[in-house]
């Protein structure tokens, strides 16, 4: 008995090159995932890098007016922010584009921006943020913000918002977006007394 032939269609040969193409397409792709991983275990062991920290050490309040004729709030504070850097081989650079908000009870009172600087390792700045605005700020508000003000407790929330990027030497590694809210509760936010600050709690996240 003969053997029989099995027929071939045309296209068979390119399906089994393509296959084989992709094939290979995956393996290099997970080489390249592998060796990225790799980096980043490697970076990670060896630098072991930190989050910086940042809390509120002094606030001052300039002018804190209300208008009764159209219902705004103008305002105007400065606030200490300490920023520290526990790395000891990461410097950070903190880009423009930042922001900040004061408000109280979800109602903004001011804002302002960081300055853009650099960082060094094991290092801990000091920024004076300069914050006003004009808001408006109904009677309900006030009414409240006078009771806390006799309570002599006041709760503030400030929001910063910063671009940043981690530098390894001369090495730009990739910038994030810092957030930081901080919970404040101060005993008065009168130009006539200067304010101390109660409690703080901070909270921050990064986007990458």
């Amino acid at each position: 008995m003969g053997k029989r032939s099995v027929p071939r269609y045309p296209g068979d040969e390119d399906k089994g090159g393509c296959c084989g193409c992709l094939c290979w397409c995956c393996c290099f792709l997970l080489l390249i995932v592998a060796a990225l991983a790799g980096t980043a275990a490697y970076f990670f062991f060896v630098y072991k890098p930190k989050a910086p920290s940042y809390s509120v050490s002094n606030m001052s309040v300039s002018q804190f007016d209300f208008s009764s004729s159209d219902l705004t709030l103008y305002v105007k504070l400065t606030a200490s922010v300490r920023a520290e850097n526990p790395n000891d081989k990461v410097t950070i650079k903190y880009g423009e584009g930042s922001h900040t908000v004061v408000s109280y009870r979800g109602t903004p009172l001011c804002s302002g921006k960081l300055p853009a600087f650099f960082q060094g390792y094991k290092n801990v700045t000091v920024m004076d943020i300069s914050m006003e605005g004009r808001h408006g700020f109904g009677s309900g508000l006030q009414q409240a913000l006078e009771e806390s003000e006799k309570a002599g407790d006041i709760p503030l929330d400030i929001f910063v918002s910063v671009p940043v990027e981690l530098q390894l030497g001369s090495l730009d590694l990739r910038q994030v977006k810092v957030n930081v809210h901080c919970a404040l509760v101060l005993d008065s936010i009168s130009p006539k007394k200067k304010p101390n600050i109660k409690s703080a709690t901070y909270q921050a996240n990064v986007e990458f």
